[in-house]
Formats: structure tokens, C-alpha cells, sequence
């Protein structure tokens, strides 16, 4: 007879497995017949609340991350207004999408529209005319869904995920992460932060570089410790990773290794964090909502609106501008997806290819141009 786990406070004394206390999280638990179990029905919030409970017990996302998530699908299941997802089929998946095109952004911060149901809100907004959802959150809404779909297929509430390759609009040009062109980087780099040699907090000075010139997220910058910065067969190198207090990585790709580029060795960087009292490289940076990064990306917001970067430029654009440059110089692929820190979407490369050695690497960080950057004087010396 197939058996399986299941909860029940039976204590079961005489199964020696128990016997030991290591074992004592075991000691509520006992094997029933499958055949016995019987799953009560539930209704398609009840299935969400307790999808989004399991992000909590067992997923690696931050509590923002997650709320967001809830906030996402509640939505769609309050358009659905159906409380048994499997009466859900693919016209219904296309009805929701082609909705929430009428959606309005941020719909919660209007008086206008609160207690009024998803479609009542749509239908207020076409005489208001307020913003609506663009592509890309569309994009990113049917793709939350099925992720969540998948998880109800595994788990036997339903038996198809019809939002799975659902097709959708691809995102409008304004709503594109852009790389920056040589005049965005001279004017980023001529900033008063940088020619008056006057700046409140050290990353303003060493975050931009950093980006420019390694490719990192923002947040893999603003989170390194220390001892993140190592000298590894003989070159120095940032450790991306997550094994520090706090730390995050995307994901299993995001952790790496990054030659450091000569120009910052120039500049003094590896020097500014060797002179460092405090375990992490820019303490100064405080964790908010699970990131380091939010004080540092409001800072290079109201950089870029200064200096009248246009929208699809801001901190990420670096990442970009970086990939760019590399492809430009005919680096491959896998290359500069190791230096980003993305999957090589081939289980041969992801689980089983050897890690570039840094001898590789720092002579492809090396074709990043820094020559726009000769100006700029060394940390040590900006008084």
C-alpha cells in the first residue's frame, strides 16, 4: 500500500528513529495510508494565502518581494471574481491580461477608486484617464501568476497552468532600461561630486565607478563586507556571494568573482577598504526592506534628474552599458555572463562548467574603457 507523511499529534514511542532527541521536530508525526487522506476543498484565496505562506517558510525572497507578490495575484483573482481556480481556462487567462491594460498605476493611492471592485476601477479610470499598468508590469503580473499556477498544478489543486507562455505585449521604449552613451558618462562622471571633491558619503564617490567598471548590481555592491575584497592568485577581486550577515544574491548565478579593474586599483579603492574600521566596505548604507541599496539609488536618482537623464537611465543602466561594451569587443556570451552573474541556461555550464580562472576574467574586465575617467583623482587625494 503507497504511503505517505502527514501531520497528526500521534507520538509514536516505538519507532526508535524517534528515540534520539535530534530527531524531536519527527516526534508529532506518523505514516497513514494514502488512501486515508482526504484534501478539503478550498477556495482560490484560501490556495493563495497558503502559496504565499510557503514563500515564507521555505523561499529565499525578502518579506517586500513577497507582499508584492500577494498584493499581484489578489488582483487577478479578484478580476477572476471566481472562487475555484480550475474553472479558470485560456480565454479567461487572455480576458485578464487584455484587463489589466486599462488598469491605472498605483490605483491604491487614489481616493477616487477605493472600495470599488477591479473592473469598476478600470471603468472609473477610462473617463479619469490616469496612467495605466505598463507592459512590462503586465509582463511581469502573468508571469507571477504562472509561477503560482505551477505551484497550485504541483501541489493538486489544479491541473494546467493556463498563464504559462501567455503571450504579451513587449514592453514600449520608455519603459526599456537603457545603456549610457559617452556624453551620459561624461556627464555622470563631471558630476560636483567628483570636480569639487566634496561628497557627504564615500559611495557617492566609489558607487558609480564600482558600477561602471564591474558590471556588480547596486545592492552586490552596497552589501560587501571587507573581507569581500581578496587577492586571489595574485589579482584583487570582489567575492560576490551571500555568506555574510544580510547578504543576497539574485540567485545561484549572482554569486562570483570579479577581477578588480586597474583603474580602480588607480584610484585607491583597494586601499579605502583596507583603511576600514567597520566589517562592511560602506557602512554608512543601512538596510531597508532587505536592501542596502535604497539610500544609494535614491542618491543616483536625483543625480540623474539633475544632470537631465532622461527615462530608462539610472542605476542599472551600468549593467548595460557594461555588457555592451564587452559585446562590442567581441567577448562571448558565456563570458560576460559570468561576469554578470546570469545563468548560461545550459545544465552543462551551470552545473557542471569550471569557473573561469581570474588570469581569464581580469583581462576582459580590462576592455572596459576607463579613459574618460583619467580626471578623476585618487580617493586618498580628493582634499
Amino acid at each position: 500500500m503507497q504511503q505517505s507523511i502527514t501531520s497528526k499529534v500521534v507520538k509514536n514511542s516505538f519507532n526508535p528513529l524517534f528515540a534520539d532527541s535530534s530527531f524531536s521536530e519527527l516526534d508529532d508525526m506518523f505514516i497513514i495510508p494514502k488512501s486515508k487522506k482526504i484534501k478539503k476543498i478550498k477556495n482560490s484565496f484560501e490556495i493563495k494565502d497558503i502559496y504565499i505562506q510557503s514563500k515564507y517558510n521555505f523561499g529565499k525572497a525578502l518579506e517586500k518581494s513577497i507582499k508584492q507578490e500577494d498584493k499581484i495575484i489578489t488582483l487577478v483573482l479578484k478580476i477572476f471574481a471566481i472562487d475555484d481556480l480550475n474553472e479558470l481556462d485560456r480565454e479567461n487567462a487572455e480576458i485578464i491580461r487584455n484587463f489589466l491594460k486599462h488598469y491605472p498605476k498605483n490605483a491604491n493611492k487614489y481616493d477616487e477608486f477605493k472600495g470599488l471592485t477591479p473592473l469598476d476601477i478600470a471603468k472609473l479610470n477610462k473617463k479619469l484617464n490616469k496612467a495605466t499598468l505598463s507592459a512590462r508590469t503586465i509582463r511581469g503580473i502573468i508571469q507571477k501568476m504562472s509561477t503560482f499556477c505551477s505551484w497550485c498544478i504541483n501541489h493538486n489543486y489544479i491541473s494546467t497552468n493556463y498563464f504559462y507562455k501567455l503571450p504579451t505585449l513587449p514592453p514600449k521604449v520608455d519603459d526599456i532600461r537603457l545603456a549610457f552613451d559617452n556624453e551620459h558618462l561624461e556627464k555622470i562622471f563631471n558630476m560636483p561630486d567628483y570636480t569639487s571633491w566634496k561628497f557627504k558619503h564615500n559611495y557617492y564617490y566609489w558607487i558609480p565607478l564600482l558600477l561602471l567598471l564591474t558590471g556588480a548590481r547596486l545592492n552586490e555592491l552596497c552589501q560587501l563586507w571587507c573581507k569581500d575584497v581578496q587577492l586571489i592568485d595574485g589579482i584583487w577581486c570582489l567575492i560576490i556571494h551571500e555568506k555574510n550577515e544580510k547578504q543576497r544574491v539574485k540567485n545561484i548565478h549572482s554569486a562570483r568573482i570579479i577581477p578588480i579593474h586597474s583603474t580602480l586599483l588607480r584610484l585607491g579603492f583597494v586601499e579605502f577598504v583596507q583603511s576600514k574600521n567597520t566589517k562592511r566596505v560602506f557602512s554608512e548604507l543601512k538596510l531597508f526592506n532587505g536592501y542596502y541599496s535604497h539610500n544609494a539609488s535614491k542618491w543616483f536618482s536625483r543625480r540623474r534628474a539633475s544632470l537631465g537623464l532622461g527615462k530608462g537611465l539610472d542605476a542599472h543602466s551600468f549593467r548595460h552599458t557594461f555588457a555592451t561594451a564587452l559585446k562590442r569587443k567581441g567577448v562571448s556570451t558565456v563570458l560576460i555572463e559570468e561576469l554578470l552573474g546570469h545563468s548560461h541556461n545550459s545544465i552543462s555550464l551551470d552545473l557542471y562548467g569550471k569557473k573561469f580562472q581570474t588570469s581569464e576574467l581580469v583581462n576582459i574586465i580590462e576592455l572596459i574603457d576607463g579613459s574618460h575617467l583619467s580626471h578623476i583623482k585618487p580617493f586618498n587625494l580628493r582634499k
